[in-house]
């Protein structure tokens, strides 16, 4: 499996003004009254997709840790004050509808999902996109992972799994794939789930790498995985395909990408360019 394009809207929190002025100037798609989740998700597909033929029968992943979570939020401020739930902000709590959007904006017929795993929420949608490329249920595929910032939550590290405080973004993350290896940027070598620190620790005895990022679980066990720290590609976010694409944009050749949950489970991917 070949990764050939990639983007990251990677932002401090602004404003969906900001994001929908952005998608008026590369898409015609009319989503007036839609949330700044769905804006955020098509304004980064799009930029992927930029001047690449689309497929007919590519599959769209979207994964997300919150979902619509602005929306979510302005409704039970209107519930809680016994204000009247106005349509379009019930409408918007609807998280599953955004890689239909997606598929819209793309003009595309293929599969479409949007998934979302404690934690872990980029790696299972990872492994099943690669799972249906892998038995030719679909021809390539778009995984995105996507994020409003919570900033505006008080206090929101008490309700979200966020163990090193890193800033809350507005995420856009994507990453194309199939199974041309011409032109690509780098080829998926090793997609592996492990069950507990042991078997990750023999699978990095197995591996060489020249660059590898950690996600947030992941680096509480630095000093028990034994991983040399010069090689280390330190990052402040939570998503897997931003930890990704940063090792992309290196000068490096060999890259590991390591995730835990809370229970030291997780996956580890091995990249070569």
């Amino acid at each position: 499996m070949y990764i050939h394009k990639t983007y990251t809207l990677n932002n401090e929190n602004q404003s969906i003004k900001t994001y929908k002025s952005a998608l008026k100037e590369i898409s015609k798609i009319n989503l007036r009254r839609s949330s700044k989740f769905n804006i955020l998700a098509i304004l980064g597909a799009l930029r992927c997709m930029n001047e690449k033929n689309i497929s007919k029968n590519m599959g769209i992943y979207v994964a997300s840790e919150y979902g619509s979570i602005t929306s979510v939020k302005t409704v039970l401020e209107q519930v809680s004050q016994d204000s009247i739930v106005m349509p379009f902000d019930f409408l918007n709590i609807n998280s599953n509808n955004v890689s239909f959007y997606v598929s819209q904006a793309l003009k595309s017929n293929g599969k479409n999902m949007v998934l979302t795993s404690h934690d872990l929420s980029f790696e299972k949608t990872l492994e099943l996109a690669l799972f249906d490329l892998e038995l030719n249920e679909i021809d390539d595929l778009l995984i995105g992972n996507v994020d409003e910032s919570i900033s505006e939550i008080d206090d929101f590290n008490k309700y979200v799994s966020n163990v090193n405080e890193n800033p809350s973004k507005d995420i856009s993350s994507w990453i194309y794939i199939n199974k041309e290896k011409e032109n690509s940027l780098a080829e998926i070598k090793e997609f592996t789930q492990f069950s507990n620190l042991k078997e990750l620790k023999e699978l990095l005895l197995n591996i060489d790498f020249e660059l590898i990022s950690l996600n947030q679980y992941a680096t509480k066990q630095i000093k028990e995985l034994e991983i040399n720290e010069n090689l280390i590609l330190s990052h402040d976010n939570i998503h897997g395909s931003v930890n990704i694409i940063s090792m992309l944009d290196s000068d490096k050749k060999s890259f590991v990408y390591l995730s835990l949950d809370k229970n030291n489970k997780g996956y580890l991917v091995k990249l070569t360019k």
